[in-house]
């Protein structure tokens, strides 16, 4: 059995604990895939893995402005739900749910925001989109888990290289829009946003470091006993 990918998650959430990476698994795994690439060429073991399709989650965000209808689509079929604009979003979460439950086994976790976690026994490809037919601005994120796996057994010195690519993949993402910024309108206009200065400037050391860090790594990456 290989490393699962959460094992693997939680290492880079430790090195990035100053942010909140609450429902935004498709990002944390953008920051994998973008890791992957980054450290095939180092390691001993494979790198190829497996994420698990079998579900898609629906977090409830917030209500509605208007009543109106919306359109679930799960693979190939489709739900209509009417929704009123007085509705709570766990009272949404459960229209939703009765609406689907005959044809997808649907558990909800009751919080802040409810989240809808729809599977089906023997379908390992479950695909949800959204239509909000009446513009309620209804604000439903639509994701998976991004379970998986690993094929191999990585060692401990491998999980941390991935880890560490992951949060530089998390730097040069926070550091990109500054970029853009400050080549959109010119380095002597963006030197008058001091905020923007200040972030542009912390974040590339932080980079800069990084790089030197993992760059460090590689050097000694086989001398390690795992």
């Amino acid at each position: 059995m290989g490393t699962l990918l959460q094992k693997i998650y939680d290492k880079f959430i430790i090195k990035a604990s100053d942010d909140d990476f609450t429902y935004k698994q498709d990002l944390v795994f953008e920051f994998f895939e973008t890791a992957i690439g980054y450290s095939y060429k180092t390691t001993s073991h494979d790198l190829g893995y497996a994420v698990y399709t079998d579900n898609s989650v629906l977090v409830i965000f917030s209500t509605l402005e208007t009543s109106g209808d919306i359109t679930l689509s799960i693979n190939s079929n489709d739900y209509n739900i009417a929704l009123l604009s007085t509705d709570t979003k766990l009272e949404i979460a459960n229209k939703i749910k009765t609406a689907i439950q005959t044809d997808w086994t649907v558990i909800i976790t009751n919080g802040l925001y409810p989240i809808i976690i729809i599977t089906k026994s023997g379908v390992n490809d479950i695909n949800t989109t959204l239509v909000d037919i009446d513009s309620t601005n209804i604000n439903i994120l639509v994701c998976r888990t991004y379970d998986g796996i690993m094929d191999e057994d990585l060692d401990i010195d491998e999980i941390e290289l991935i880890s560490l690519n992951m949060k530089k993949a998390y730097i040069e993402y926070l550091l990109k829009p500054l970029s853009c910024l400050q080549s959109s309108i010119g380095t002597k206009d963006f030197n008058r946003l001091p905020n923007k200065v200040e972030e542009y400037k912390v974040y590339s050391l932080i980079l800069k470091d990084l790089e030197e860090e993992i760059q460090k790594f590689r050097q000694e990456f086989y001398s390690y006993s795992n």
